[in-house]
Formats: structure tokens, sequence, C-alpha cells
């Protein structure tokens, strides 16, 4: 073998003895401090793994914080929904009240409301005149049949279910409709009539002899209960106008407006039962 390859040879044992060595004395234990490979190994790895964590909290605070705003969501959605009973229920309960004429009338009239009230959004209206009727997303699946009354969050009537009424959505004639007619009286001095749409935002009360007495400005109109169609006590609107109408003048011409809105019909009750509603 030629020289410079032993002497080559010696060398690369040699080296590899003192990097041996070398390995060895890093790992040696010096007390209670950390070997110098091991912080070798640490001041090499640290920042990595600190990013890496900091990386892992940052993706888990957002993954979090998207399910808690997703519950928020849902419990917001939730109180929405138990507001609008309560106020439905507050409502039907002051009608109750002004109704009732003794404790056992009031207790079986608010027990032909239990459970009865079905909440439904509003999906769609009539393309050709808003104030004919709306659309509504809930059917026969929910309970909802023809002839049932729709109410507003407060309690004003918006109108009836009409058919053919679909497995989840159902049409709604609105009290504005020119085919629409409510059985009412006024709640000062007992007159009575029917409220009839003009299929704009304003409605007439229809068949009021010009010799009776009563009606004014601003009296409020119920439903009478008597159409079979609508429960007695719901409010319906109040009379904006009474005037002789020159084109019938054995009759009254009284303008009503509405209660409802269109800003208020975002969700609307439906009622299951009572007239016409299968109660």
């Amino acid at each position: 073998m030629p020289l410079w390859e032993r002497r080559r040879s010696a060398l690369v044992l040699v080296g590899l003895t003192v990097f041996h060595l070398l390995l060895i004395s890093l790992q040696v234990p010096q007390g209670t401090q950390k070997s110098l490979f091991e912080k070798g190994v640490f001041f090499l790895f640290s920042p990595i793994q600190r990013a890496a964590t900091l990386t892992v909290r940052g993706i888990g605070s957002v993954w979090n914080g998207y399910f808690d705003l997703r519950g928020v969501r849902r419990e917001n959605q939730k109180l929405k929904k138990e507001n609008f009973f309560l106020k439905q229920d507050l409502r039907f309960l002051e009608d109750r009240l002004q109704l009732a004429q003794s404790e056992a009338q009031l207790k079986a009239s608010l027990a032909a409301f239990e459970g009865t009230i079905v909440a439904a959004r509003v999906i769609g209206v009539d393309s050709t005149n808003p104030h004919q009727s709306i659309v509504i997303d809930k059917g026969s699946f929910d309970g909802v049949a023809k002839d049932m009354a729709v109410c507003d969050r407060n309690g004003a009537l918006v109108g009836r279910t009409i058919g053919p009424v679909g497995f989840k959505e159902a049409m709604v004639q609105l009290v504005t409709d020119k085919d629409s007619s409510v059985s009412v009286k006024s709640e000062v001095d007992g007159l009575t009539g029917a409220v009839t749409g003009r299929s704009t935002e304003i409605c007439d009360l229809r068949y009021v002899l010009a010799s009776g007495s009563g009606g004014h400005i601003g009296d409020e109109l119920r439903t009478t209960g008597a159409d079979r169609i609508y429960p007695a006590g719901i409010r319906v609107g109040a009379i904006q106008s009474v005037e002789a109408d020159p084109a019938t003048p054995i009759f009254r011409r009284i303008v009503v407006k509405p209660y409802f809105g269109f800003d208020t019909i975002d969700v609307v009750a439906v009622l299951t039962k009572g007239p016409g509603g299968g109660g």
C-alpha cells in the first residue's frame, strides 16, 4: 500500500475517533445543567417548536371561534323564536281578557289556543300585486290547512290560508285583497260589518247602514267569528274615515286601515285551531 494511502487511512481513523469522543463529551451530564448537545438541539429546534405551537393555537382559536359563533347564531335564532311566541301569547291573552266575562270563559278561551300556533316565514309575495297574497314556508306537513287565520308578530290579522296547501308551503290571502272579506265589529259601540280589501294598503267596511249609529274615526275593529274562518277577537284595523256613499245612499262609506304592515309580516303565526282551523 502506498504511503499516502496509509496516511489518509490513519487521518480518517483519527478524525472519526475525535468526532466520536466529541459526541460522547457533548452528552456527558454537567450536574444540573444540560449537555452541550442538548443545548445545541434546543437552540436549533426551539424557534421551530414555538412557531408550530403558535400556529396550532391560532388555528384552534379560529376553529373554536367559528363554532362559538355558530352557537351564538343558534341561540339568537332560538331567542327570536321564543320572543315571537311570547308576543303572540301576550297578545292573545290580552284579547281573551277583554272578551271573557267570567273566569270559566277565560280558561276555555285560552285553552282553545294552547299549542295551536305555527310560526312561519314569508318566502314570497304576489308578483302582480303584493297586497293580495303571500307565500309562507309551512304547509300540511306542519299542520297547516286551508282557511286558517294568520296573524303578524303583534297579533294583528294578516289574512287566511287558501288552497291548495303544499307539504311545506301555503298561500295566504291578505285582508287587503279585493276578494277578501272579514266579519268585524267595533270595540266602542258594537258596530258590525265586513272588512273587504281594495288590493291596496286600505280596506272598506261594508254593509253599515247610513241610518245606524256608531262608527267613528279611530275606532278599533276586531273579528266576530261569524264567518267561521277567523276566531273572534283578533285585531283587524281602525276606522280611518266615515262619510256618505253617493253610489249606495243606504250604506255609509267607511275606510279602514289594517293594523298589519309589510314590515311586520316577515314572520307570521298560523292559528291551527278555532273556526276554519279544525278546532
